[in-house]
């Protein structure tokens, strides 16, 4: 038993060091791969907005903004039509009423 029970954990052991194995592999290639076809960078620089791209940045929020609004104010504009009258009988009263004919039987 202890064997069997040895040569178990032996290939639970080996299994899953090759699964952490293959995930610090890819995670290397993957900063490898990052590292090589990113922007590149002068020394020292730090990434970050300049004043330009700032004020992009807020133009575009801003534009954004108003095509929501508009958005908004035409999809009330379109759904001016009234909302359906509520139902006489409520789902449960429907469900319970069904539920009751199912079960009359015809006395002949």
């Amino acid at each position: 038993m202890s064997e069997n029970l040895a040569l178990a954990l032996l290939t639970t052991l080996v299994g899953m060091g090759l699964v952490f194995g293959a995930i610090v592999l890819f995670w290397l290639v993957m900063r490898v791969v990052v590292r090589l076809t990113g922007p590149a960078r002068a020394e020292g620089e730090v990434p970050g907005r300049g004043e330009g791209e700032e004020e992009d940045l807020r133009r575009r929020a801003a534009l954004a903004a108003v095509a929501v609004a508009l958005a908004q104010r035409e999809s009330q504009a379109v759904q001016s039509f009234p909302l359906p009258p509520t139902a006489l009988v409520s789902t449960w009263q429907a469900v319970m009423r069904a539920r009751d004919l199912g079960q009359r039987r015809t006395v002949r």
